[in-house]
This record gives structure tokens, sequence and C-alpha cells, in this order.
């Protein structure tokens, strides 16, 4: 059987593929949050057909010769091992600062610095603060959220995507008993538990005088709130280190060289650093069969 038709199926798929992403791609809650997972997948479909189109003496891979071809690949699996192995370091060190020692509470921490010791490494407890609040679509007043709005299912499922919402106070700080730190931080790595609690959208945006019926909008719905919220004043761990601030008297929590430190709120720090481990170790997993398969390809 001649492998094309073997191949259609596929092909079939692919062209499926690319018609629901088109259409995916034009919704606003998809461009805000990428499904990065799915991106990846669709990125090792894109190779593959490549790869087929080749074999036919079709595509845009015949516009290289292969041993540029081989080179570029090669170099393009060592990268993305690189950066691999940088990420499942990351997650190592976190990993053995939360299951290092028990965590220490800012106030000791501000006033080991006051005392002349150097910056220190580690997990320091305090309470959630911010310049600034924030409110969940659930109606949670925060310092951050990010939720996900669907739909309300009979069956107590989750329901049709509405909308993806987050927001963040511009400083987040970490309150003591007697003390205060800024904290530099990324959405990636302020982890909260999820929590579902009821919201309404469509609210209208106007109402005529004397009207009942909204001028423009769609009318309220009943929805639910997927969503993960930083509370203020709420009991928080952070991975960093901490240090004197630019001014005297200021003090501040950032992570290895100056980046983001990670932000734990309901979460059990030794159960966490495990899930950190055991993701620093697949990391590097992966990244070795990368540099694998780059040796081979250089090879042939």
């Amino acid at each position: 059987m001649d492998l094309r038709w073997a191949l259609a199926p596929f092909c079939a798929a692919g062209l499926g593929a690319l018609m629901v992403a088109a259409v995916s791609w034009g919704r606003g809650d998809v461009r805000a949050s990428p499904p990065r997972g799915q991106l990846a997948w669709f990125g090792l479909l894109a190779g593959c057909f490549a790869l087929v189109a080749l074999r036919y003496g079709k595509g845009p891979l015949m516009w290289v010769s292969p041993t540029v071809f081989a080179q570029g690949l090669g170099a393009g699996l060592l990268v993305a091992a690189a950066g691999l192995a940088v990420m499942g370091s990351r997650s190592r060190v976190r990993a053995d600062a939360l299951r290092a020692e028990a965590p220490r509470s800012l106030d000791e921490g501000v006033e080991a610095l006051r005392q002349g010791q150097a910056p220190r490494w580690g997990v320091y407890r305090g309470r959630l603060a911010a310049s600034d609040q924030v409110t969940s679509p659930g109606g949670v007043v925060c310092a951050f959220y990010e939720a996900e709005l669907r739909g309300v299912k009979p069956d107590g499922g989750k329901g049709s995507l509405l909308s993806v919402e987050r927001a963040y106070a511009p400083v987040l700080q970490m309150r003591g008993e007697r003390t205060q730190a800024a904290l530099s931080f990324s959405p990636s790595l302020l982890l909260a538990p999820l929590r579902v609690r009821p919201c309404r959208v469509g609210t209208p945006a106007e109402v005529a005088p004397g009207l009942e019926a909204p001028v423009e909008g769609a009318p309220p719905e009943e929805a639910l709130s997927y969503e993960r919220v930083g509370k203020l004043g709420e009991e928080c761990l952070v991975v960093g280190e901490l240090r004197p601030g630019p001014v005297a008297g200021v003090y501040e929590l950032r992570g290895r060289q100056g980046g983001p430190a990670m932000v734990l709120l309901g979460n059990s720090g030794e159960g966490m650093g495990a899930r950190l481990a055991r993701r620093a170790w697949t990391l590097f997993a992966l990244a070795g069969g990368l540099t694998v398969a780059a040796a081979w390809v250089f090879a042939g």
C-alpha cells in the first residue's frame, strides 16, 4: 500500500487542527492565556508533517541542504536541553530550600540583617500585603487573582469557558509583626489554592434613565469563578533571599540573581518541596534525552 494513503488521515487531522487553532486564536481569552502544552504538541505535529513532506521531495525543508538542516536541528536540540536544565536547576534550588529547614519569620531575618549578617537565601514566613487592592470575580478583596469564568452546568461539572481574568497589585509585600519587605514577584511563581466561587457576568454597561432594559451590554448571567486568590493579610511563605533595599530601613525579598521570589499561599512547604524536586528531575531527564538526540543528529 502506498504510504501516502496511509498518512492521509493524519494529514486531514493536521488540517483540521490548523482550522481549530485559527478559530480559537481569535478568542480573547485564548490569547490572554495561551495553552502552552497544546502549542508544543502543535509544533511537534508541524515538524512531523515537514519531515514527511521532505520524504516525498516537497515542503519548506527542501529549501535547505540536509547538512544545514541537521546542524540547525542539532543546535536547536542543544538550546532546548540547556533551557530545560536551567529550569530544572531553579526548581531544584527552591525544593532544597523548602525541605532543608523550617521557615524563618520575616522579623528574625530583618533582625539578622540589622546585626550585620550577610543576606540569606531560604524560606520566610509572614503575611501578604500590597500597595493596592483588587477584587476577584468572586468578590474577594485581595492582592492578586487569576480566574477562569465558566458557565454553570446542572451536573456540577465545569461549564464552557466564558473569559479569563487576572489582576495584580503593583507592589506586593510581606509583613511581619514589626517589619515588612517588598516582594519581587512573577505571576508564574505565585502559588495559591484553587477555589470555586459563584459570580455574575455580562453586567450591562449602561441603563437608560427611566428604563429597566439595558442600553448596551448582555444581561447578567450566573457563572462560576475558578480562581486563585492572594488574600490581604493571609499567611504565606516566600522562597527567596532577604536583602537590604535601595533605601536605608527598606528590605526586599528576591530570587536568585535578583529574579522573582516564589510565593506560596495555603500550601505545605514540605509537600511543595517534594513536588518541585520531582519536577526538577523530570526536567533534567528531558534535557538529557534532548542532549542524546542532538549528539545522534550531529553524528549522523
